[in-house]
């Protein structure tokens, strides 16, 4: 799974790669650029996983499990990223805690414990 290390001021965290969806835009269209310009991977063939309000952030979010497509793993978002890379799924609570994701995603993955 491809992940993106966040900077939120001093702090680092781990998480799946994100975009804000402005009204007139596609969602599932968001999700591959956004992809795109963050890691320099190209992905495809978006899968709605579900949807909710963020219990931290308030925000509401749609997931979408994309496919690999092609691209090397590359942090092009140096402000917003500290990092980027590939990760096994079994290796998912390594960086994110497992509570913390949304419960259709760990199912879309397979991860559930």
């Amino acid at each position: 799974m491809l992940l993106v290390q966040r900077r939120d001021g001093d702090l680092l965290s781990w998480q799946f790669p994100a975009g804000v969806v402005k009204p007139e835009k596609s969602a599932a269209r968001v999700a591959i650029q956004e992809t795109k310009i963050e890691t320099a991977v190209d992905a495809g063939a978006p899968q709605e996983i579900g949807a909710r309000v963020h219990p931290v952030t308030n925000v509401y979010c749609r997931y979408f499990l994309c496919e690999y497509l092609a691209g090397e793993a590359t942090n092009l978002d140096i402000v917003e990223n500290a990092s980027v890379l590939w990760a096994p799924i079994e290796a998912l609570a390594r960086f994110i805690p497992l509570a913390n994701i949304f419960p259709p995603v760990l199912d879309a993955l397979g991860a559930r414990t």
